[in-house]
C-alpha cells in the first residue's frame, strides 16, 4: 500500500493533469528532450490559442511543465518526468494493458 506523504505529492499532479486537453498536451510534448513553441501545440490540439495557453499556466504553475523564452517564441516542456509513467500507463491502458 502507498503511504500518505507519496500520495499527497502525486496527488496535486494527478488532479491537474487530469483533463483532456492538458493530457493531449502533455503527449504531445512526450518525446525526450522535446521543447515545443505555443503555436505548434496550438496546431497539434486543435484547440484555440487562449485556451492552451491557459491549459499549459495550470501545468507550469504545478511544475508539471516549465518554458523558456527564444526570441519572441516561448518553448514548453516537460518538466516533471513522472508524468512520463502517467501517460505511459494511459497508452497501455488505451491498448488493454495497465490493470485491464
Amino acid at each position: 500500500m502507498l503511504d500518505m506523504p507519496t500520495l499527497e505529492r502525486v496527488a496535486p499532479i494527478i488532479r491537474h493533469a487530469a483533463h483532456p486537453l492538458r493530457l493531449r498536451i502533455l503527449d504531445f510534448l512526450r518525446p525526450e528532450g522535446s521543447e515545443q513553441p505555443v503555436s505548434s501545440i496550438v496546431d497539434a490540439c486543435g484547440a484555440s490559442q487562449a485556451v492552451v495557453s491557459q491549459q499549459l499556466r495550470i501545468l507550469k504553475d504545478q511544475g508539471i511543465v516549465s518554458c523558456r523564452r527564444d526570441g519572441p517564441r516561448v518553448l514548453y516542456r516537460i518538466e516533471n518526468r513522472a508524468v512520463l509513467l502517467l501517460l505511459e500507463c494511459i497508452r497501455r491502458h488505451g491498448r488493454g494493458g495497465c490493470g485491464e
